[in-house]
This record gives C-alpha cells, structure tokens and sequence, in this order.
C-alpha cells in the first residue's frame, strides 16, 4: 500500500514568512543610517562610554562620572552595551541591542500567543507598534524593555495556571531584569501581573497569597533602590522640583494615539488606520470570543484578561501624573502599553474570508509602515552623513559643542532627531559632553559630588566666557555672521554641516 503524501503545511510556512519579512523590514532602518534620528539616544551611548571609561585615569570622565548604587535601572543595557561594544563600538553595541529589540518583541508575543492559546496571527498587530514613540524618541531602556514584559507575562499565566519552582523562579528573575533594565518597566509587568493576579480564579487563600513570592526579590530591590537613590540626590538633598505634576485632562486624552505610533507627523494617521482595522476585526464574529476549558485564561473571573489590563493602561494614561519624584514621562508610557496587550485580547473573525481579508490588511499596512520609515531614515542619512564625518574629525578626548536650530530637525524627521548630536562625539572620541542625564542622582552613572564638569551652556553659547572649554562647534548652514566671528575659526564644511574651532 501507498503511503500517503504528506501535505505541505502552507499555513505554517505562510505565517513565517511573513513574520520573517516584517521582523527584517523592522530592523533594517537602525543600519541604513550613521547617526539615529532618535533624540534621546545618545546620552544613553554617553552611559555606556562613561561607565566604559571612569575608571581609566587617562580619561576626562575619570573623577567627573561614577558610578552609583549597583542595582539600579539602565545597569543591564549599559554592562549588555558595553561587553558588545568591546568587539565593535558603542554606536554599533546600540544598533544591536536596538535590533535585537526588534526580533525579541514579536518572538516573545508569539510565546504569549501560544501559552493563551490565541491564534498566532495576531502578532501581525505587532510590528506597526514596533517604532514607537519610544524607539524614535531615543528612549533606549524604556522602548527596549517590552519583550521582557511580554515574556514575564507569558511565565506569569503560566505560573498562576500551574505553579512550578522552575516558572517562580523565571518570573523572579525577569522581574529582577525589568528593574535593572528600567523601574517604569518594572511597574508595567508588576501592574499586569496584578490585575491577573486579581482576576485569577486561586484554588485557595494559601495558593492566592504564595501567588505573589515571584514579585518579592524585584519589589525588595526596588525598594531599597527608590531609598537610596530617587528619595534622595547623591549630595543628600532632596530631589528639586514638585513631587508630582498632572497635564490638563482633556488635553492628555487627546494625546493618547500620538504616544502610540513613530514619532513622525504621520503617527495619528496610521494609528487611527490600525485602530480601524481592530474594531473591524472585532465587531466580525469573532473565532473564539471566550477562552476555552483548556486555556490557563479559563480560571480567571472575566472572559478575556488582557483586556481589562489593556483599558488598565489606557486608565493609567488618563489619571497618572506626566511628572513624578525627578522623572518625566510617567503617564504617556501606558498608550503604546495598551495597544500591545490589546494584542493579546483581540479575537480574529471566524469566517475564512473576512478573517483572511483583514490579516492582508494588517500585514499590508504594517509592511508599508515600516518600508516608509526606512526610506525615512535613507533620507535622514543623506541629511546628517556630513555632520557625522565632520564629527569623526575630531581627536581622542576633544570636545564638541552642537547649538542647533530646532534641536535638529530634518525633514525626514522633523521632531528634534538631533538634539543630543554632540554626544556622538562623546561616545566616538571620549571628550566630556556638554551635559548629560547623570545629573539625575537616580541614574547608575553619575556626576562626582553630583556636579557637571562641563559649563552646560545653553541658548546664549556664544557669548559664553566658557565656550573654550570646548574644542570645536558644530553647525548646520551657519550665517555669514558666524563664519566671521571673532570667537570661531572654520575647520572644515560637509554639504550643509560646518565645523569650527574656538578660539582661545
């Protein structure tokens, strides 16, 4: 008798290419440009170079930067960082940890997906939220940390529907990541895993309450950490500015959708286009609207958990406050929160050709997305490639000071894309930097005595008596009054991009 031909598992093959496609689409912008239109990004890079280089006595961050207490957020991407840069660089140790980013978030929501027991296709609402508002605002540690969010949320349905001591000690230990990867992290997945916590059907009093000892070591550490380091500033006084500060209402919830997307004026558009296609998808007779009796999310009080933690952080976005003890951006984090767990609560139309349909659209538009940003960042390139040889110019341990209009806005990224560009100098060369966020006495590196070496100049910069302490200025398109000022000499030009020494 004829063995039977088996069948070519089209479905299985279709998902992974197509998952393949959109994961590479999503990390190939970090690598088609030199600098990163990402504002906030190199003083992250500055992190790493400060902790590569304090302890060296031929260094100028030798005796300016130190280190803080050990257990503190940003210590995991700065020590990850720095071992990759020691085989490559600081700038390409970014890139990869940034690309890694990129295959961690959808890989991880997929291990979700299967642990709920959810269609796998669902990640396809993923990858337009992978350059969010947090990867294109530079905001390293936060926008890096999901995939740790997500994996902990995996162990932790994992963990409530059968708890093991290999799954507690999982959960302990990517809870203990979070709070050295970053704190708002950390409050995220504690957030989550309460609210299932709350929800969860426990066998008894005894079971709900051992529920909790995963959490322990992280809210120990966190604690200790918020004591010695948030409380206070490493002078001891406390932290300046109000404890806390709220944004108008209304205005806050108007924001919601801009803190989701990219951070380009097209955010909202392709917000509101997915957001679209979301409720479509909901209102078509959904596959399976409740979990099923051999799901983990069968034990729980509500038919679908991770929607109630989804409204969970749109509530947080509505009623925390923007400013909190020293840290900005407290409540604007939950929006782009909100939008990935809606991904693990969306229920895919049963009927073939709606629900083949609508997973077209999605793929379709979430490719589109990321094939315009990277001919985003092709065009970023092209406008900042001269600023970057200008700066490699530069000699080990010289200074760069970069009073651009605009923080830097270019037109394929208007929203201050360059505002910390004289780091990058920092982190290729090893010159102090201008300023840096070690002024926050919370961050693992900081200043000694909580004191900048560097006169931090602002707006009236040419004027400064303290501009010698920097040994070249760059500009983009200076005025005919700049390139004759008795305070600069032109150095070199690159398209647009000027450099200049300054005279002393």
């Amino acid at each position: 008798m004829e063995r039977p031909v088996a069948r070519f598992p089209w479905a299985h093959w279709a998902h992974g290419v197509t998952v393949f496609t959109l994961t590479l689409l999503a990390a190939v912008p970090f690598w088609l440009t030199d600098l990163l239109p990402m504002m906030d990004y190199p003083p992250f890079l500055t992190f790493v170079r400060a902790f590569q280089d304090h302890g060296d006595p031929a260094s100028p961050f030798h005796g300016t930067y130190t280190t803080g207490w050990p257990i503190a957020p940003l210590v995991l991407p700065i020590v990850l960082a720095r071992a990759i840069a020691a085989v490559s660089s600081i700038e390409i140790a970014g890139k990869v940890l940034l690309t890694a980013y990129t295959v961690a978030l959808p890989a991880a929501s997929m291990l979700l997906l299967r642990v709920l027991r959810r269609d796998r296709w669902c990640v396809l609402l993923v990858f337009p939220l992978v350059h969010s508002y947090w990867v294109s605002g530079g905001f390293f540690a936060f926008a890096t940390a999901p995939p740790l969010v997500v994996l902990g949320l995996a162990v932790a349905v994992r963990w409530l529907d059968r708890p093991s001591p290999r799954l507690g000690v999982g959960l302990a230990a990517i809870a203990v990541a979070l709070l050295l990867w970053h704190a708002l992290a950390l409050a995220q997945l504690l957030l989550d895993v309460a609210l299932l916590w709350a929800l969860w059907r426990a066998p008894g009093p005894r079971e709900r309450w051992r529920a909790l000892l995963p959490l322990a070591p992280a809210l120990v550490l966190f604690a200790i950490w918020v004591a010695r380091s948030v409380l206070t500033s490493p002078s001891g006084a406390p932290v300046p500015g109000p404890v806390a500060a709220w944004p108008p209402f209304f205005e806050n919830a108007a924001q919601l959708p801009e803190f989701v997307g990219v951070l380009l004026p097209i955010s909202v558009g392709y917000v509101l286009l997915f957001a679209l296609l979301v409720v479509a998808g909901a209102t078509a007779e959904p596959a399976a609207p409740h979990a099923s009796p051999e799901s983990p999310t069968a034990r729980y009080r509500v038919p679908n958990a991770f929607a109630v933690l989804a409204l969970a952080s749109v509530v947080c976005h509505l009623v925390l406050p923007s400013y909190c003890l020293g840290v900005e951006g407290i409540n604007n984090r939950h929006p782009w929160m909100a939008a990935l767990l809606f991904t693990f609560a969306w229920n895919l139309p049963a009927r073939p050709a709606p629900r083949a349909g609508l997973l077209a659209s999605i793929a379709l538009g979430g490719g589109a997305l990321l094939l315009h940003l990277c001919g985003r960042f092709v065009d970023f390139h092209r406008e900042t490639v001269g600023a970057s040889r200008l700066i490699d110019k530069l000699s080990h341990g010289q200074t760069l000071l970069a009073p651009l209009d605009a923080w830097g806005a270019t037109e394929a990224f208007p929203v201050k894309p360059l505002r910390a560009v004289q780091e990058i100098a920092t982190v290729r060369h090893g010159g102090l930097p201008n300023s840096s966020y070690a002024g926050y006495g919370m961050n693992f590196i900081q200043y000694v005595g909580g004191k900048n070496p560097m006169p931090g100049l602002g707006p009236s910069w040419l004027r400064h008596p303290e501009l010698t302490r920097f040994d070249y200025v760059l500009l983009r398109s200076p005025s005919p009054a700049l390139l004759a000022h008795e305070r600069l000499e032109l150095v070199a030009r690159d398209g647009q991009w000027a450099l200049f020494t300054v005279r002393r």
